[in-house]
């Protein structure tokens, strides 16, 4: 088995296969695994996933898997804030974590390698070359070939397997970004501003403890202004102090109509699992895992269709990405600029905020 991508998808497809006594290889183009982080570092906690995605509630291995050690959980965010361009703010209750990326995605992969994943850090693929007498691929790195029965992209928005491949489908759509750990934060809530700052997008404050992550996302037709400009300026307004950058793709197109081909699964975002009004996207792609490395044993001993996987997907969290799409597209078409804005999130108020937001119930426009 081979893993590309040692995110939180990739390393929850290692652990389980792992556990069944399987052979499997992870490798990670970075040195240091979960170093730099692509996201925003907020980690739901089981009861939000759970009431997210009801499906997965009775999944015992999921909810002892989400048991996450204490130095991962940066800080208990119970508390969403979107301020609109006016700074009017809207609030609601929330069940996630200001987490460290850094130490959640090496605990994940400790965990694993404690099943026997084996692990390889600094191996970038570079190309995928189709052996036709053997009918086989080859995933070429910079540090020698692999073949594998079967293989996971767990390579993130940009799908690298897929692309490599030439074939298999990636995300459509994706939101730049660019974030900052930051100190002179004074907030204990997950913090969201629509309008201007960040044109038909959204910045963030998700606290950690003494640090938080502070970031942008802007549509891709709205970059006119640097994104490290518009971070720094954001940040420079609040009086936060950034002490290093990161950045990423954040794929807000919806789950890909297949996340397999051939022998190839994706996973997380390389499949489009993330909630496209929100970002959100760690806990589908351990889930996605999960369910990724049990359609592998299934197919392995019972001869069950490898695209049984799909149906799973669709199963468990078809619905809700639907909604969050749709929301998202809605978002697009109606707030170009802060006076739309401010008059559209008026209208939804706070619930109708929390639905777009969390998607479980539709969206519904008064």
């Amino acid at each position: 088995m081979l893993v590309v991508g040692a995110g939180p998808g990739g390393s929850t497809v290692a652990n389980r296969l792992a556990e069944e006594g399987l052979d499997v290889l992870v490798i990670e183009r970075r040195q240091t695994i979960g170093n730099p982080a692509q996201c925003g570092e907020c980690l739901p906690g089981w009861g939000e996933m759970s009431e997210a995605f009801p499906s997965i509630k009775e999944d015992s291995w999921l909810e002892d898997y989400w048991q996450f050690p204490d130095h991962i959980l940066g800080q208990y965010l119970e508390w969403m804030r979107v301020f609109s361009p006016s700074m009017k703010e809207y609030g609601f209750s929330l069940d996630c974590y200001g987490a460290h990326r850094l130490q959640l995605d090496g605990y994940l992969a400790e965990q694993a390698a404690s099943q026997g994943a084996e692990f390889r850090t600094g191996v970038e693929l570079r190309k995928v070359q189709h052996q036709k007498k053997l009918n086989r691929e080859v995933y070429r790195t910079n540090a020698g070939s692999f073949t594998a029965d079967y293989v996971i992209d767990a390579s993130g928005a940009l799908a690298h397997v897929a692309r490599l491949r030439g074939k298999g489908e990636r995300p459509g759509v994706q939101l730049p970004t660019i974030y900052g750990q930051v100190t002179g934060h004074d907030s204990d809530s997950f913090d969201i501003f629509m309008g201007s700052v960040a044109p038909r997008g959204y910045a963030w404050i998700i606290p950690k403890g003494e640090i938080a992550n502070v970031g942008i996302g802007v549509h891709y037709d709205n970059l006119d202004v640097p994104l490290k400009q518009r971070l720094d300026t954001f940040c420079e307004g609040l009086g936060l102090t950034i002490h290093s950058y990161g950045g990423g793709w954040i794929p807000l197109g919806g789950k890909v109509k297949s996340a397999v081909d051939d022998n190839v699964l994706s996973v997380g975002d390389a499949a489009g699992l993330v909630m496209p009004s929100n970002g959100g996207g760690v806990g589908q792609a351990i889930v996605s895992g999960k369910f990724a490395a049990e359609s592998i044993i299934s197919n392995l001993q019972n001869d069950v269709p490898l695209t049984d996987y799909n149906k799973i997907l669709s199963k468990t969290m078809a619905k809700q990405l639907k909604i969050s799409l749709r929301s998202k597209n809605l978002f697009w078409a109606f707030c170009r600029n802060d006076f739309t804005t401010e008059l559209a999130m008026r209208v939804l108020g706070t619930n109708g905020l929390r639905r777009a937001v969390d998607c479980r119930r539709p969206l519904i426009i008064l």
